[in-house]
């Protein structure tokens, strides 16, 4: 049987540009069928090439099988070696937990001191080779089911040479069996097709290698299931049975379908921040996860994966996009969404969700640039006036009091920053409590602690020092320090600082360092809301935009505080953080770099973060800006309707998989939508497809699922980024649903007027989580969403 597949499939098979033989089970949707008895004349042309077709196929089976073997082989030992490495490091932690500090003479304490550093050093090498290992294992039990997904055949000056690309390096004894995807030779298959000559630079050799052979693999299990030689753009079949396959629970790394663009992307180290700006589908999150693992593998000796750090949108789509860094051989990075992060950093406070629709004008205020530069120039002028001081206090008395201390504050002469000056008065503060210790040591309080002191203790001190003099001095310094500690502590952390009266004083300043009005806020209004903040603090409860200024204040006073040096931050959903956020986020980091997706058009919560921002936050940094323009997510149908509530701004490129038009459904009180909806549920659960009802806010969702539940339609409601969203139908808000995607999506615009001017963002966002199938929900055909859309580029669904 062979296939004569019509214009419109883009891929061709190098037997003929029309044919494909069903060979290895190709994807065959829409071919004419012809039996080859009709047609003898093919049959003669492409006998012999058929034949070495399946010769070419069975030499390679065999190659799998030999490549998997000697991979299980590897897994094997190395499970064992982990199993051993893990019980050893367990032993040796508890025996450094059992090292104590001697503290009888110097001698002793520096010896025992340098036994537990080489103990601790010890560690942390095998700890480093362990989670290599770890690392390791987890590729290897993925390529065993998937040993490699492409072969290059290319010519250099040396001759002819054959290289297998798959998620990791495999060797033998004498050749690289397969190579990493990331390696730089393994750019010929993402940048090249058959007969070009592509220049690589590899270890600073310049090379020139031509394409002979370009084939692709689909393993399972260790069988090839398909395989085809290509001439033209990397990956149009496969891409393809991807697009077409039904939604996941958990993104992919997808590694064998990463298309030249976003290879350019994930192997660009050039620049100290990059931007990555793609439209809904085009594939920005996994290209960001790519590039990650690229930058471990191509920095692996100056980067380790505790020095990046991954911001999500939130727990749902962390969960997500938990697999694909471990499908790639990456487990260590760190992921948190930004709540989640600030919350560490504020522990004291419990953070107040926010699930508005769109953004309070204050909200917006807090989060701009102006109040980040209105924050520093109010901490400069902490330098000479305002700081709110507590006094110092030891057993109930004050001893330095905080009139006192501002008047040593304000005296010291500095030129530095505010937290450099506030470090010359700790030292002078710890200089005083130093010398209020050495005036208690004949104190009744310290007579009545040695009182105190059991017989046992007392020769305890005598045996140690050799000495009964030595050992009550000893004991007596030993009795101060314990003592005094809570307040050298106090003056080590700044505790002295009444931070939250500090915050409550820069929020009454701000009318006179920004202009209210340029945020339409009246300063009564700007009143009222500084006592609700008050009233949260009391109840230690901050709004996130509140716990982003107070920390940063704090940071400010206190000076570089975070003991993990991130060399990279990666921001997915960028136009999720405020311009605030960013600019905190490179005060705290100067010297990292920044790696940031998102689409600018999927801006649900009004104008949070603009390019123009981003090019000021980032103005003294090397700035890289790609864009992606085509959406694998959704059929061409899909995305000709979201593109209607682009506006003005660039459509999204088309692919070349076509599906079933999106349906407008009419849905009001007077028509039953209630039973079609409930058919195609019905349909969706039957073909085992994914069914997302997406509202435009948290009350919406609330108010559908509950007449889903009284229609006899069950479903599950997603409304905290902690729920779980693994079930087949569902109903969430927008905002939860970023950038997730589902095989059906019901866009519920039926309940209220579009007055937000940020309506169009959210309508194309939820739009756009569709794949295959996307009905739209409408109070009325006159509705201006509906009247956006041109009528060729829908279906309106009749209801009696």
């Amino acid at each position: 049987m062979v296939y004569i597949l019509p214009d419109s499939i883009f891929f061709k098979n190098r037997i003929h540009p029309y044919i494909a033989i069903d060979l290895f089970g190709w994807y065959t949707a829409n071919c004419v069928k012809i039996q080859l008895k009709e047609i003898p004349f093919i049959f003669s042309t492409f006998k012999k090439e058929i034949s070495q077709l399946k010769d070419s196929l069975s030499t390679e089976q065999q190659r799998v099988h030999a490549v998997v073997k000697k991979i299980q082989a590897e897994l094997e030992e190395l499970k064992e070696t982990v199993a051993q490495d893990s019980a050893e490091q367990k032993r040796r932690l508890k025996e450094s937990g059992e090292i104590k500090i001697n503290q009888g003479s110097s001698e002793s304490m520096w010896e025992s001191a340098g036994e537990l550093r080489a103990v601790e050093q010890d560690l942390l090498i095998r700890s480093k080779t362990l989670a290599k290992n770890q690392n390791r294992v987890i590729a290897l039990e993925k390529m065993v089911d998937d040993p490699y997904f492409g072969r290059i055949d290319y010519e250099d000056e040396y001759g002819q040479e054959t290289i297998y690309i798959g998620i990791s390096s495999v060797f033998d004894e004498y050749d690289n069996l397969v190579v990493d995807w990331r390696s730089p030779i393994a750019s010929l298959y993402y940048e090249g097709n058959v007969g070009d000559t592509i220049p690589l630079t590899i270890r600073e050799q310049r090379l020139s290698l031509s394409i002979e052979l370009k084939r692709q693999f689909l393993i399972r299990q260790a069988k090839i299931i398909q395989m085809l030689d290509t001439d033209n753009v990397m990956g149009d079949p496969y891409l393809l049975e991807v697009l077409e396959d039904r939604s996941s629970y958990q993104m992919g790394a997808v590694v064998s379908t990463l298309q030249k663009e976003q290879n350019q992307i994930v192997r660009d180290t050039s620049a100290k921040v990059t931007l990555i700006e793609g439209v809904a589908g085009s594939g920005k999150t996994v290209v960001l996860m790519q590039k990650i693992a690229y930058l471990l593998y191509t920095f692996r000796d100056q980067l380790k994966a505790s020095e990046i750090i991954l911001f999500s949108p939130n727990k749902i789509f962390q969960t997500y996009i938990s697999q694909v860094l471990p499908e790639l051989g990456e487990l260590n990075v760190t992921s948190h969404t930004f709540p989640e992060f600030m919350k560490s950093r504020v522990p004291k406070f419990n953070l107040i969700t926010n699930q508005d629709e769109k953004l309070s004008d204050i909200t917006l205020l807090k989060g701009s640039l102006q109040f980040s530069a209105a924050l520093k120039r109010y901490t400069n002028r902490l330098k000479t006036n305002y700081i709110r001081f507590s006094s110092l206090s030891f057993q109930g008395e004050i001893i330095i009091s905080k009139e006192e201390i501002k008047e040593l504050f304000y005296s010291i002469e500095s030129k530095g920053t505010l937290a450099s000056k506030l470090g010359l008065l700790q030292r002078i503060l710890t200089q005083k409590v130093e010398q209020l210790k050495g005036s208690q040591r004949t104190a009744k309080w310290v007579e009545d602690v040695l009182l105190s002191m059991s017989d046992a203790e007392l020769r305890q001190h005598e045996s140690d020092a050799k000495d009964e003099q030595k050992a009550e001095e000893t004991l007596i310094d030993s009795i101060l320090e314990t003592a005094y500690a809570p307040v050298i502590k106090r003056i080590k952390r700044l505790a002295f600082i009444r931070y939250q009266h500090q915050y409550i004083h820069f929020l009454k300043a701000i009318p006179k360092l920004i202009s209210l009005e340029d945020f339409s806020i009246t300063e009564e209004i700007w009143t009222e809301h500084i006592q609700q903040v008050l009233t949260n603090m009391a109840h230690k409860k901050l709004a996130l935009e509140d716990m982003d200024a107070f920390y940063s204040l704090f940071q400010l006073m206190n000076g570089p505080i975070s003991t993990t040096k991130f060399k990279y931050i990666c921001l997915d959903e960028v136009q999720d953080f405020s311009p605030f956020q960013l600019q905190m986020l490179k005060d705290f980091y100067p010297t990292a770099h920044f790696v940031m997706s998102g689409d600018l058009n999927q801006n649900i919560l009004m104008k949070r973060v603009s390019f123009n921002d981003l090019e000021t936050i980032f103005s003294e940094s090397s700035f890289q800006r790609y864009q992606l323009l085509t959406s694998y997510r959704s059929t061409n149908e899909i995305i000709r309707f979201s593109n209607h509530f682009l506006g003005e701004k660039p459509a999204v490129e088309t692919t070349f998989r076509e599906g079933k038009k999106p349906e407008v459904i009419v849905a009001n009180e007077s028509i039953p939508y209630m039973d079609y909806v409930q058919k195609k549920v019905a349909g969706s659960k039957k073909a085992s497809t994914r069914v997302a009802f997406i509202t435009k806010n948290y009350a919406e969702a609330e108010r559908f699922y509950q007449e889903l539940t009284n229609a006899g339609i069950e479903s599950n409601l997603v409304l905290k980024d902690t729920d779980n969203s693994h079930y087949p139908v569902i109903v969430i808000p927008v905002q939860l649903a970023k950038g997730l995607e589902f095989d059906v999506v019901f866009a519920l615009f039926h309940y209220s007027t579009h007055s937000s001017s940020n309506d169009l963002s959210t309508a194309y966002t939820i739009c756009s989580r569709a794949m295959h199938e996307l009905y739209f929900l409408a109070s009325s055909i006159e509705d201006p969403f509906v009247q956006r859309v041109e009528p060729t580029d829908y279906h309106l669904v009749e209801l009696n």
